[in-house]
């Protein structure tokens, strides 16, 4: 075991809380009381132990109005165990980070109303963790004072300035737009980024949380050798090139692993993920994953009892998932009516985007850490945490580890998977890839994604590798 400056310790196979607090400086009891640990001799693979108070008890408030733009400014207090913390928010829309004595703590949030009295908009528990509570206002916020008129500006319009009635109503014209259109917007245009290793680069505005970075830290540039895969498919009885076409179209062929936030000092390497938000309503709904009606229906709009506490976060909680844009007859274009959508129509937040995923994923971990972390698939093979313990794993945590940590330990997550999976692991061995897309992407893979399908990419995959490795 190796020390760490970190204020989150992730427990590894072998630990103990005493070889832990040796290592890391913090007692015993102090390790006991951060994490609230009813049984110390207790400890599992992947269980994250707070080493300090700010890690274990802080709490922050964000302040957002109806565009989801920060407020700044904005007077408030944070209320801990009764006592006042007053200030104002910062232009990210913060306000100030304080730590609770304990767990329980309860935490207050006021703003002041028009007429300058306090008003309580939020109440929560401290809890285990750094806390972040988002207040999002139904109004949007403008500054609250104008900028200064120039002293040499004129006060009245000059003939100079006076236009006619047709010439004002036209519009300026549009600078005309550079890089590359975006699937729904044609006159909208953005640029891809690319790492210094020709890696995928996403970055994100906020900074992960230091539990979520712990997994990644555990990163080792250690690829899938040419033994690797002849093992795995040798212990599955099955072709190489199968498991490659698999990987080729789940990860499309590139590096399983992304970069995020790609800056001096700070490149953390990250396994490719997609965010899946209907899944995480589902783990968080009250019914919980399973069937909630005689129909035998799962979760969705009409589906009676069907609601998640996090349901007011729709773009990372919702009963039905992202909207793929593709070549299709009726392509699905932002603004377009759509009922099944948190506002009846589609908007940026309901496509599928996986240069937002990271994002979706640390704010659904912040709300619910464990689902979180199901409701995402890992890796070059894309697998759901959600089937962690398919894949011969007794947690989501050292599952997650697993995905972190190297690809070689991603394609052992795979090799348990299909093993479990009969049906999968008989079409893995008979190549047939309709029952492989059926039992690897699900019975409606086809609606999944735009032409061509998940299992004709797996064939022309297949032929590939078999041509140039012939």
């Amino acid at each position: 075991m190796t020390q760490t400056t970190s204020e989150v310790y992730l427990v590894q196979k072998g630990d103990t809380l005493s070889q832990i607090a040796k290592n890391t400086g913090v007692s015993l009891p102090r390790l006991i009381k951060l994490n609230g640990l009813k049984n110390p001799n207790q400890l599992e693979i992947g269980q994250a132990l707070y080493l300090s108070e700010r890690a274990a008890f802080s709490v922050q408030a964000l302040f957002l109005d109806a565009l989801r733009h920060p407020i700044e400014n904005l007077a408030y207090q944070l209320v801990i165990d009764g006592k006042a913390h007053p200030g104002k928010t910062s232009k990210n829309g913060l306000s100030i980070e304080k730590v609770s004595a304990k767990a329980d703590s309860t935490v207050e949030v006021l703003i002041k109303d028009l007429v300058g009295n306090w008003q309580r908009v939020g109440a929560t528990v401290s809890g285990y963790g750094e806390k972040l509570i988002t207040l999002v206002s139904p109004y949007v916020s403008f500054k609250d004072k104008l900028d200064p008129h120039p002293k040499d500006a004129p006060i009245t319009a000059t003939p100079a300035d006076k236009k006619t009635s047709a010439e004002s109503k036209k519009p300026a014209l549009p600078k005309k737009p550079t890089g590359q259109a975006t699937p729904n917007n044609p006159a909208v245009k953005k640029k891809k980024k690319k790492g210094k290793g020709g890696e995928s680069v996403i970055e994100i505005g906020i900074e992960l949380p230091e539990d979520l970075l712990a997994y990644m830290q555990a990163y080792e540039d250690k690829p899938i050798s040419d033994d690797d895969w002849k093992e795995i498919a040798r212990s599955l009885e099955c072709e190489v090139n199968v498991l490659k076409a698999i990987a080729n179209v789940e990860s499309g062929g590139n590096t399983a692993f992304w970069v995020v936030n790609d800056k001096v000092g700070k490149k953390v390497h990250a396994p490719k993920i997609m965010f899946e938000r209907h899944y995480f309503h589902r783990l968080t709904c009250a019914n919980g994953p399973h069937f909630n009606t005689v129909k035998k229906r799962y979760h969705g709009i009409s589906v009676p009892g069907c609601k998640s506490p996090y349901d007011t976060h729709p773009d990372i909680c919702w009963p039905i998932g992202y909207v793929s844009v593709g070549k299709r007859k009726k392509q699905k274009k932002i603004g377009d009516s759509n009922a099944n959508m948190p506002d009846g129509v589609i908007e940026k937040t309901d496509i599928r985007d996986n240069q937002q995923d990271y994002l979706r994923l640390i704010n659904a971990y912040r709300l619910k850490k464990m689902e979180a972390l199901k409701s995402a698939s890992w890796g070059k093979f894309q697998i759901m945490g959600e089937n962690y313990a398919m894949c011969g794993v007794d947690s989501i945590e050292e599952f997650v580890m697993k995905m972190c940590k190297n690809e070689k330990g991603q394609i052992q997550l795979l090799a348990g998977f299909i093993r479990k999976k009969a049906a999968l692991w008989k079409a893995v061995k008979e190549k047939n890839w309709h029952l492989i897309a059926h039992n690897y992407n699900g019975p409606d893979y086809q609606k999944q994604t735009p032409p061509p399908f998940y299992d004709e990419k797996m064939k022309v995959a297949y032929e590939y590798y078999c041509k140039t490795t012939a």
